[in-house]
C-alpha cells in the first residue's frame, strides 16, 4: 500500500516543490546519481556485517533511484520506504514502487514507522535547521548513513562559490563540521570515509580539467585532495 502525504515542513524551500529543482537537474532529479551513492552505501554496509538490516528508509529519496538500485543488492525479505516532499522527485520515484518498496509525498517525521537503517544521502546541506533534522533522523532508526557534500575547500574559498543559488545547499561543509553536525545531534559516529564524486562522475569540463590535479593528489592524500580542492563527500555511518 503506497501513502500519500502532503509536505507540512513551511521550511521546505519553494524550489523543492514547484519543479525548479527538477529544471535544474535537466529533469531527472539526480538518477544518474544513485548507482555511485549505492555503492557506497553498500561498502559501508560490507565493512560493518553487524548490522542487521530488514527494513531501510531514505529520507529525501529524490526519484527513488538509490532504493531501486540498493533493492537489487538486498536480501529479498527487506523492506524499503523512501519518503520525498517534491511532488515532482515522488512522482518520478513510482515507477521505482514495488510490493516491498514504498514511496511516500511528505514529511518522513509525521510517520511513526521505525526502521534499521535510516538513510540521509546528500539531503542535510538542504535543510535550514540541519541539526534539528538530524536529531528527528536519529529518531528515525537505530542506524543512520549520511552522505553529506564537502563543499569548503581552498578552491571553493579562493573562487568564492556559492553553493546557495547552483544547487541548493544552505550549509558547507567541511570533514569535521559534517562529523561534528551529526555528533551536535546526539548521535555517535561509528565510522566514515571520504566518497570521490568529482572524479567518479566529473559533471563538466571545469571538473574533468580539475581532476587531472585532483588524481595525483588523492593518490597521496585523499584528505589533503578535499581540503584542497574539494570534489569529494562524507559519508557517515552513526547510532
Amino acid at each position: 500500500m503506497f501513502v500519500t502525504q502532503q509536505p507540512r515542513d513551511p521550511s521546505v524551500a519553494p524550489c523543492y516543490t514547484d519543479g525548479s529543482y527538477l529544471d535544474r537537474t535537466g529533469g531527472t532529479w539526480h538518477v544518474e546519481d544513485a548507482p555511485f551513492k549505492t555503492r557506497q552505501i553498500l561498502k559501508m554496509l560490507e565493512d560493518h556485517p553487524e548490522i542487521s538490516i530488514r527494513s531501510v528508509c531514505d529520507i529525501g529519496a529524490g526519484a527513488g533511484a538509490v532504493l531501486h538500485e540498493l533493492q537489487s543488492a538486498l536480501p529479498s525479505g527487506v523492506t524499503l520506504v523512501g519518503y520525498e516532499v517534491s511532488p515532482q522527485a515522488h512522482a518520478l520515484s513510482l515507477s521505482f514502487a514495488n510490493p516491498t518498496c514504498e514511496f511516500v509525498l511528505g514529511d518522513a517525521f509525521a510517520d511513526p514507522r521505525r526502521f534499521d537503517l535510516v538513510l540521509v544521502m546528500d539531503v542535510a546541506e538542504h535543510v535550514e535547521d540541519c541539526f534539528a533534522f538530524m536529531r528527528h533522523a536519529k529518531a528515525k532508526g537505530r542506524y543512520k548513513i549520511y552522505h553529506i557534500p564537502l563543499d569548503l575547500s581552498v578552491n571553493t574559498l579562493l573562487r568564492g562559490v556559492d553553493r546557495w543559488d547552483s544547487v541548493g545547499h544552505l550549509h558547507l561543509f567541511t570533514i569535521e563540521t559534517a562529523i561534528k553536525s551529526v555528533e551536535q545531534a546526539n548521535q555517535k559516529v561509528l565510522a566514515s570515509f571520504l566518497t570521490a564524486g568529482a572524479m567518479d562522475r566529473p559533471g563538466s569540463w571545469k571538473c574533468r580539467a580539475a581532476n587531472l590535479l585532483r588524481r595525483p593528489i588523492a593518490a597521496m592524500s585523499p584528505i589533503f585532495a578535499a581540503r584542497l580542492l574539494g570534489g569529494y563527500s562524507i559519508l557517515i555511518l552513526a547510532e
